[in-house]
């Protein structure tokens, strides 16, 4: 009985060395495992500080880029109008000097030409005619074959005038005989 108690003894001393090595190898993977993820989490924070990098300096040349071709064309507008003032050979009075001492915009030089325009002697009845005509003038192309229209031409002569085909012409007023009764 002693030779067999001995015998379950070394048994379980062998099992319990197997446990414990199998314990400590598994120990070991966790450990492994565990610094390769902690590698692998550095590299990545490393791939993306670098990609914010680049991401700041791409923005960088970007806004550069801006910057330079609004100066650019800051100065292409500031030469065109010095050009276009030197072409009109404006009067030097008091008004013009301070105008020339101002920076000159497109919105301003529209302004300037226009006030140089009635500074010239305009008849006020031709302003007056002008006013009137653009005024009745219809702006879009159904507008206007639909004057047309009421003036008395034919579906040939609006399409002569207006540069269209006849059935178009006709198909302008369908549609707008339509929109007139949708609106009733």
């Amino acid at each position: 009985m002693t030779n067999m108690m001995l015998f379950f003894s070394i048994i379980l001393n062998i099992i319990t060395i197997f446990a414990v090595i199998i314990l400590y190898l598994r120990q070991n993977r966790i450990t492994a495992l565990d610094h390769t993820q902690k590698h692998a989490m550095k590299e990545m924070e490393d791939l993306f500080s670098a990609y914010i990098e680049e991401l700041k300096e791409e923005n960088n040349q970007f806004i550069d880029n801006i910057k330079h071709l609004q100066e650019n064309q800051s100065q292409k507008e500031k030469t065109e109008v010095n050009e276009v003032n030197e072409s009109f050979n404006i009067e030097t009075s008091e008004e013009q000097q301070k105008i020339d001492n101002q920076v000159i915009t497109p919105h301003s030089y529209k302004h300037m030409t226009a006030v140089k325009s009635y500074q010239n002697k305009v008849e006020p009845s031709s302003i007056v005619t002008n006013l009137e005509t653009k005024e009745t003038e219809p702006k879009t192309v159904q507008e206007r074959v639909v004057s047309l229209k009421k003036e008395g031409l034919t579906n040939e002569e609006i399409a002569k005038k207006l540069n269209k085909g006849i059935t178009e012409i006709e198909l302008m007023l369908k549609f707008y005989k339509k929109a007139i009764d949708n609106l009733d």
